[in-house]
């Protein structure tokens, strides 16, 4: 009888433990406003993409909540006198989750796939400057360059280094079993409804303060919202009804972080279509744009009017240049003088899915319609949308934004330049722009000279009007008073790197 007392008192205990093992788990939950197409930032570099693989994989360096670069799997680098090496010493002791030792040979294979042509790399044409990766040793390796460029330590810093075998071994299939070095690692993945991702726990800065970590998207801001206030998210970034702000900022029990964000949300024109090559009417849409009116009334006051790539915190900002005027007269005289007194004609303008987009559509159709343009709208799901975009010509105009332009040549090359990679979905081509940013890339980024180029790069821009800019982005983030250690970061792909660093306390 004792014998059989034991037992089940151990039995209990057991339970117990396991039971108060369970109970103390915690898993982060973060809503997003949408899914990402793939988990490898070689070939999906989006925003969406980046803000779960950047808790997977990581750089050499990042940017902090200063947005100055900070060291990450490299604990430093120096350039030559000459601008032509720039030599990373790599972190030691790191491991990939598969178990393998961090080493310079994945710095190398990283960089030397990114820059081959036959692969599918949409940002290659910010890395072209490479032409070399020296291994040093494990720890140490050299980029030497065919020219100098002041700013790509700064693309360095946005390209997560994949695990040289197990990106071999899993080809095409990596970005949706990603292996990296980061805090998190990848679990599984159910498309539309969520990512789940393991804390790892040999992680190199600390093993992270949750036992899981989950990506939610929820494409309609509104669900986004209720489901945060009902407690099934913990936090997001982005995607915001403006309208609601004031009422969050005034709950105790709700957290706003809100900090100025380095980024646009513009309408591109697409110049394969008949219409939109015609820099008049390009110029004709941007006067139809009430850019005052659609920040008061339509974001709540967040943001500000827009009017160039280069963003006002950076020193190459043109700040003698304003947002074109609202002004529907000046618009009917340029549709005037392309040939269009009454119009006469139809384009598609598409967007995602974002409630505040679909209101800038309808607007913009509405000015438009005013003109005698027939715009007909068309929301798109995030997936379709982004395929259009990028692997078609079947679109006149479209709203999408840019964040995380941090220096002028990110702000601009991929954009504008003629050879800026797959990202030119507006087909620009101006061989003065072409010329201008070239330069700016060998020049000292602190030079008089690097002032003056991307100033006529964007006096061209303005006249040009590839894009029309709305608005700067204002980063705005929400979380419950149970979670700490998180601050809302300017640079949005960035905003969950450092999620080891948060805990839940509740």
């Amino acid at each position: 009888m004792q014998k059989k007392l034991g037992l089940v008192v151990l039995l209990l205990a057991f339970i117990m433990i396991w039971s108060g093992s369970m109970a103390e788990a915690k898993t982060l939950v973060i809503g997003t406003t949408q899914e990402a197409m793939g988990l490898d930032g070689r070939v999906e570099p989006g925003v969406a993409e980046a803000e779960r693989s950047n808790t997977i994989m990581e750089a050499l360096a990042c940017f902090n909540h200063d947005m100055e670069l900070t060291p990450r799997l490299a604990t430093n680098w120096e350039h030559s006198d000459d601008g032509l090496q720039i030599t990373f010493y790599l972190r030691e002791g790191v491991t990939f989750h598969h178990g393998r030792e961090f080493v310079a040979q994945d710095v190398k294979y990283t960089y030397e796939w990114l820059l081959d042509p036959e692969n599918d790399a949409p940002n290659r044409s910010l890395y072209v400057d490479i032409e070399e990766i020296e291994i040093v040793n494990d720890h140490e390796v050299i980029f030497h360059l065919n020219q100098p460029n002041g700013f790509l330590i700064n693309n360095i810093a946005r390209m997560n280094i994949v695990p040289y075998d197990k990106a071999e071994e899993l080809g095409d299939q990596f970005g949706s079993q990603p292996v990296g070095t980061g805090p998190f690692m990848f679990d599984s993945w159910r498309r539309d409804d969520r990512l789940v991702l393991k804390a790892n726990p040999d992680y190199w800065g600390g093993a992270p303060k949750v036992d899981e970590l989950q990506f939610r998207p929820i494409p309609d801001d509104s669900a986004r919202l209720m489901a945060f206030e009902a407690g099934e998210i913990d936090m997001f970034q982005s995607g915001i009804d403006p309208q609601e702000i004031e009422r969050l900022e005034n709950d105790p029990n709700i957290i706003v972080g809100r900090t100025p964000g380095p980024g646009y949300e513009y309408v591109g024109f697409n110049q394969m279509s008949p219409y939109m090559n015609d820099y008049r009417i390009r110029q004709a849409v941007s006067h139809l744009i009430d850019r005052r009116g659609i920040v008061d009334h339509v974001l709540g006051g967040v943001g500000s009017p827009a009017y160039s790539p280069i963003p006002p915190m950076l020193p190459q900002h043109h700040d003698g240049l304003e947002p074109h005027a609202y002004d529907p007269e000046k618009a009917r005289e340029l549709l005037a003088e392309a040939g269009y007194p009454d119009g006469g004609f139809s384009l598609t303008l598409h967007a995602s899915e974002q409630a505040h987009r679909i209101e800038i559509a309808e607007i913009l159709a509405y000015e438009l319609g005013q003109l005698g343009v027939d715009v007909e709208v068309r929301i798109e799901e995030w997936g379709a949308f982004w395929d259009r975009i990028m692997h078609t010509t079947d679109y006149d105009m479209y709203i999408l934004s840019w964040h995380g332009q941090l220096d002028p040549d990110r702000a601009t090359h991929r954009q504008f330049h003629s050879d800026g990679g797959r990202y030119p979905y507006i087909y620009y081509d101006n061989a003065r722009v072409n010329m201008l940013l070239d330069e700016g890339r060998v020049v000292p980024a602190d030079s008089e000279r690097s002032l003056e180029l991307y100033r006529e790069v964007q006096e061209i821009l303005y006249r040009d009007v590839p894009y029309a800019f709305i608005f700067y982005i204002e980063e705005i983030a929400v979380s419950h008073p149970y979670i700490t250690g998180f601050e809302v970061h300017p640079y949005h792909p960035a905003s969950w790197e450092n999620a080891h660093l948060f805990d839940k306390t509740n």
